[in-house]
C-alpha cells in the first residue's frame, strides 16, 4: 500500500512538471510597441505640424515686410530701416524676401537718408549673405559697382589727375536713376562742380554743375552746398 501511494505521488509530480515546462506566458511573446499604421499616422501628423508652422512663419515675415512698406509710404524712413532689420533677425524667412529686405535697407539709406556709407554696407551684405543670382543680390552688385566708380574718382583726385576725376564724377552723376543711388549721384555732381571751380579753374562749368545739383537734388545737403558755392562764383 505504501509503495502504491509513493508511485501515485511520483506520477503526479511528473505530470505537473511537464505541464509547467510546456506553458509559455503571453508576456514572453514579443510584439511591436507601435503598429506600422500608427507610425505612419504619427509621421503624417508631425509633417502637417511642421508645414503649418512654416506657413505661419512665412506669413509673419511677409507681414513684417509689409509693415516696413507702410512706414516707407508714410515717409518714416528711419523706422522703415528698423523694421527691415527686424525682419532680417527673424528665423525661417524666405531667402528671396530677406535679400529684398537687405537691398531696400541700402536703397533707403542711399536715396532717402543720403547715408552713403550705410547704403554701401547694406548692399555688400546682400551680396555676401544671399545666393548669387537672386534679383536683389544682382541689383546690389550693380549699385556697388557705381560706388566703385566714385572710389576711382577719389584715387584720381589724390593723384592730382583732376581731369580724370571730374570725368568720373560726371559719369556717376549721369547714371540711370533706377540703377544708382540718388545720394551718390548728388554727391558726385556736387564734387564735379568743386573740381571745376577749385582745380580746373573753369567757373562756367562749375556753375553749370552746381545748378544741376540744385535742380535735381532739391532739399538735399548737396543742394544747399551748391547754392552756397554759387553765391561766391
Amino acid at each position: 500500500m505504501k509503495q502504491k501511494l509513493t508511485f501515485i505521488i511520483v506520477l503526479m509530480l511528473i505530470i505537473f512538471g511537464c505541464s509547467s515546462e510546456k506553458e509559455t506566458p503571453e508576456k514572453d511573446i514579443l510584439e511591436p510597441a507601435v503598429s506600422v499604421e500608427e507610425a505612419a499616422a504619427e509621421e503624417a501628423r508631425l509633417a502637417e505640424e511642421a508645414a503649418a508652422k512654416a506657413a505661419e512663419q512665412d506669413l509673419a515675415c511677409q507681414e513684417t515686410y509689409n509693415l516696413s512698406q507702410e512706414k516707407y509710404n508714410a515717409g518714416k524712413y528711419e523706422e522703415t530701416v528698423t523694421t527691415l532689420e527686424e525682419l532680417l533677425q527673424m528665423e525661417g524667412c524666405d531667402e528671396e524676401l530677406s535679400a529684398r529686405a537687405q537691398y531696400y535697407i541700402g536703397w533707403n539709406y542711399g536715396n532717402k537718408q543720403f547715408k552713403l556709407d550705410e547704403a554701401r554696407e547694406a548692399y555688400q551684405k546682400a551680396v555676401e549673405n544671399y545666393t548669387s543670382g537672386l534679383e536683389f543680390v544682382e541689383q546690389s552688385k550693380i549699385r556697388l559697382a557705381h560706388y566703385m566708380i566714385s572710389d576711382e574718382a577719389d584715387v584720381a583726385y589724390f593723384k592730382d589727375d583732376f581731369q580724370k576725376t571730374v570725368e568720373l564724377r560726371e559719369e556717376v552723376a549721369r547714371l540711370e536713376e533706377k540703377k544708382s543711388d540718388k545720394g551718390l549721384r548728388a554727391m558726385n555732381q556736387y564734387l564735379a562742380g568743386y573740381i571745376y571751380q577749385k582745380k580746373l579753374n573753369d567757373p562756367d562749368k562749375a556753375k553749370e554743375a552746381y545748378q544741376k545739383v540744385i535742380d535735381n537734388y532739391a532739399g538735399s545737403k548737396y543742394a544747399a552746398k551748391a547754392e552756397a558755392k554759387l553765391k561766391v562764383l
